[in-house]
């Protein structure tokens, strides 16, 4: 995560982790990442759901062992709903994946260190463009090579 922050530092708005990093809240990513706690994560002081708010666009930050990610999108999109965000980032089974349903992206950016469906880990970038009324999530692998058939893009509704 470190090689992350240091490669776009000056490209990106804002940086998310969906948990299970393990490491504690005093680590220095935490001045720039937006965490929440995995179940995996020792440290207690992280907050187990986050909203962010970005340029008027909502964020929801889970991890999603607490919301039943591995079954369906359905505790999710109620959180989503009830916090009027329509972005709702989770992590827990380390597969990369974006799926929109209802109006509501439901966005896993994979893992860097431990991926689940594949050899080599993933990260996700998330290019909201408003102008164009379209939003982008491009995948990338550990060693920062686009991973095309993940990469999906979007027309916005207003």
């Amino acid at each position: 995560m470190e090689e992350l922050l240091s490669i776009y530092q000056e490209e990106a708005d804002e940086w998310i982790h969906c948990g299970d990093s393990e490491l504690l809240e005093t680590h220095p990513l935490w001045q720039n990442y937006r965490t929440v706690r995995g179940n995996m994560d020792i440290a207690e002081g992280f907050k187990t759901e986050r909203v962010e708010e970005l340029e008027g666009d909502r964020f929801l930050i889970v991890h999603g062992h607490r919301h039943g990610v591995k079954r369906s999108y359905n505790e999710l999109k109620t959180r989503a709903l009830a916090e009027n965000c329509q972005f709702a980032f989770y992590g827990h089974t380390h597969i990369p994946k974006v799926e929109e349903e209802d109006g509501i992206f439901f966005i896993n950016p994979g893992s860097i260190a431990q991926p689940r469906d594949r050899e080599i880990g993933t990260y996700l970038i998330m290019d909201l463009d408003k102008d164009n009324h379209q939003v982008s999530f491009i995948y990338y692998d550990r060693d920062h090579n686009e991973v095309k058939e993940l990469t999906k893009s979007f027309n916005l509704t207003d």
